[in-house]
This record gives structure tokens, sequence and C-alpha cells, in this order.
């Protein structure tokens, strides 16, 4: 097992973790898959509003890849197909009436390990389950054609308050174990998964890995990170990774023949009275796993972490890739004399606010950005919270002059724009390096 003790990057002291405790969801009435949650996807539809659908159910295929299913998580009627500008597809929505399924063949662990790569591929593509597995470069679907050096799951989320792998998957292990074993089809290299102190003893059992214990401040659980210092990619390579979560879905359907839509979500966020992890379906709508009264003016709703999360709200749905629901305070008007504030109660990387005093306190900081963007400061500091070989400023500046030659160099390939979601958090300038990276990487990928 490789130890790797990583000192770079900031854990922000947010209230509002989610208690170790499950419950079900209230109620379940409708559910969305929303294209815009993968990246550089053209769908084309199967369906259309009004349309019964079964869990498993097609609704849509990849345009440029047919071969790649998206599948209903559950049974009922497509209330609608909404669009956005220039008629692009942003979700299908699902009213949920029964729990009718499709049915597939099982796989028993004995069947799994005498597939081959070309059988694995297939049985992965007709479940659905293949945008699961997404790879760097690019940080999009895997493609079709590529094989993978190596394959990575990290059971260490370090974002703000995070959902632990180990409530994520309870119950699961047996699943987990069988998605291991698909997996392996997939790629002649390792499986690497990263574990912290705390989910360990959950994996430890788990054969077919090669195991990896991270610790530090975030983001040290970025699965990006971990391949940096683990299997470094180079021009050409490619690796592939999916959470958790997602090898015990493959698994689950293995099991039981019938397209797994079930989903553990954790309820985060100071806003909430009720913070704890509640089972539901994939694609949930938001107030049908928050039993609280939303949409207030002082509230935002976020699908996933407060660093890399899309703003929803109490009628919005879950994302593809996120297990958590964080309402924070929202910003109402502009704080009089805001400058002069002592700052007890706000969080700020740099030294300028009393609460830096007490640095283990937890504080619940609006949606305020104290600002907004100027001209860009190169401060020295970007690169204390990114525990990477990466120069973040010049691999920003490179990428905004569509220098290629200097953005390869500067490691474009192993960066995704959660990455280097803190140095947005931390700039005094209010520049978004998360949307510079992701037009680096449009750019590498329209060069080819």
């Amino acid at each position: 097992m490789g130890v790797f003790k990583l000192k770079k990057g900031y854990d922000i002291p947010l209230q509002g973790i989610a208690e170790r405790r499950l419950e079900k969801a209230p109620k379940t009435t409708s559910v969305a898959v929303q294209p815009i949650d993968f990246r550089g996807l053209r769908p084309a539809m199967k369906v259309e509003a009004g349309d019964t659908v079964s869990r498993g159910s097609i609704l849509f295929v990849d345009k440029q890849n047919p071969e790649i299913l998206f599948r209903s998580p559950a049974a009922g009627t497509v209330r609608e197909v909404v669009r956005g500008e220039r008629r692009a597809i942003q979700r299908v929505i699902i009213d949920v009436s029964s729990d009718s399924a499709e049915s597939f063949d099982k796989y028993t662990a004995e069947q799994v390990k005498v597939l081959v790569a070309s059988q694995a591929k297939e049985i992965l593509l007709n479940s659905g389950l293949w945008p699961t597995l997404r790879q760097r470069p690019f940080s999009k679907i895997a493609a079709l054609d590529a094989s993978p050096k190596s394959i990575f799951i990290s059971a260490m989320d370090s974002a703000p308050l995070q959902a632990e792998t180990d409530m994520l998957l309870e119950g699961q292990e047996k699943s987990f174990q069988l998605g291991i074993h698909m997996l392996s089809k997939l790629t002649e290299g390792k499986i690497n998964l990263s574990v912290s102190a705390r989910t360990k003893a959950f994996f430890s059992t788990i054969s077919g890995v090669e195991l990896h214990e991270f610790s530090g401040p975030h983001p040290a659980g970025n699965v990006g990170v971990q391949i940096h210092h683990i299997d470094r990619i180079q021009a050409g390579e490619k690796v592939w990774y999916l959470s958790p979560r997602h090898v015990a879905q493959i698994g689950n359907f293995l099991m039981t023949g019938e397209y797994p839509g079930s989903k553990t979500y954790a309820l985060t966020g100071s806003e909430l009275e009720k913070r704890h992890y509640v089972a539901g379906v994939e694609g949930a709508l938001v107030r049908d796993l928050v039993d609280a009264e939303l949409d207030k003016k002082t509230q935002r709703v976020i699908s996933g972490n407060v660093l890399t999360g899309a703003k929803s709200s109490s009628l919005g749905y879950v994302g593809f890739y996120d297990d958590m629901i964080t309402i924070v305070p929202e910003l109402e008007g502009r704080r009089f004399f805001g400058w002069l504030r002592l700052g007890l109660n706000a969080n700020s990387f740099w030294p300028i606010f009393l609460s830096k005093l007490t640095p283990k306190k937890k504080l619940a900081p609006t949606t305020d950005m104290n600002g907004e963007e100027r001209a860009f400061v190169s401060t020295g500091k970007y690169e204390k919270v990114v525990p990477m070989d990466v120069l973040p400023v010049h691999l920003c500046k490179a990428i905004l002059v569509e220098d290629i030659e200097l953005m390869e160099q500067l490691g474009i390939y192993e960066v995704g724009p959660e990455d280097l979601a803190l140095c947005s958090y931390i700039c005094p300038s209010k520049i978004e390096f998360g949307d510079i990276i992701l037009k680096g990487i449009e750019t590498m990928e329209k060069e080819g």
C-alpha cells in the first residue's frame, strides 16, 4: 500500500456536515436525466413527452457514439424534454408512478472472471452504465476505442462537507467487489483504489485493487491529484476513473439483471436543520429528498459541494455525478461598509479576518464573493493549495493565449476544473480558474 501525506491544500471550515444516519427519502415524485451533466454530449432522443418508461428504458443515446446508452433510473411517464438555447436538450423529466424494470442477463463472479475485454465493454454499454466511466485527460465519458493504462477510484472525498464513502456504500460490499472484477477486464494495468484512514477498514477485504492511503487537506481526495502522485499521465495516454458508488452500481446491475436506480445522498449545509444521509433515486427532485422549506431568498441550493457544485433549487434535480445536496446562506444585497468588518464569523484563506485566530471554528459564510473580477494578480499563494507539480497561474495564462505547446508542458493533461477550484476560492482577483481550465481542455480536444 502506498501512503501519501499531502501538505498543500486548504480545508474550508464550514458548518453543516451530515450526521452518520441513513433515512429513506420522504417521497419520490419525479426524476430527471440531464445531458448537461455529461461534458461534450450531444443526445439523440429515443422518447418524447407522454411516453411510458420502465426503470432501465433507453431515454437517449450519444449522437457521436450511439452505442452509449442513457437509461431511466425510475419507471413512469415522460413529463417533459426540457430544451435550452438553440434547442439543446437540458433534461428529461419523468413522473414516477411504478417500479417496473427492464430485465437483463445476470452474472456471477465466476462468469465475470472469464469475460474478455470486448464482452465486458458490450455488457457495460448495454447496461447504460458506461457514462459512469470517465477519462483523463479531458474529464469526459471514457472513449470506446481507448485502452486505459490504469483505472482510478477515489474512496476519499476531501471536498467541503463531503459525503463519507462508507455511508454511501452501506451494505454494498459484494456489489462493489463484483464491480471491481468487471473493471479489471477493461485494462491491462492496475485498478488503483485510494482510501483515507477512516475508509480503509471498509475496503480492506476488497481484492483485485492496489490500495493507496491519502491524507491531507482538500484537494487530497480529488482523483486528479491521486493520479498525479500514483501514475502521471503523459501525452497520448489515457486513465479512466469512477466513483466507488458507481463501481457498486455496476456490480448491482450484474447481480440483479436490472438497472440500479437507487442512490444515497448526503444532505449538508448550515441552512439545513436535519442533516443526514437519505436513500433516494438517481436524478432525484431536490424537494423529494429534503424535508425542509426551501427556495427562501436567504438560501442557495447546490447539487454537489460548494466548490464545484451547480446552483439549483427545490425544483431542481441532483446531477448524475453528485452524491450530496448543500444548502448555504445566500447573500442579501450589499453590506454597508463591508470592507471594514472584523470578520469574526467570516472565513478567508488570507490573514485579514479575526477568524484566523480561531482556525478550527466552523463558520456559515454566505455566497458573497467580496468583490468582482478584476486584473489578474499573481500572488505566489496559488501553489500552496494545489498539491501537484503544476503552476496554476502560468497554466491559465498559457490557456488564455492558446499556447498549445506550453499548455502541454505545464500539465493541461493532468488537471480538471475541480483540481484548481481552491485557486478560485482564494483568488483576490475573483478569477474563475475552473472555467479557464475547461477552456484549455476544449482547446486541446479541438487540436486533437
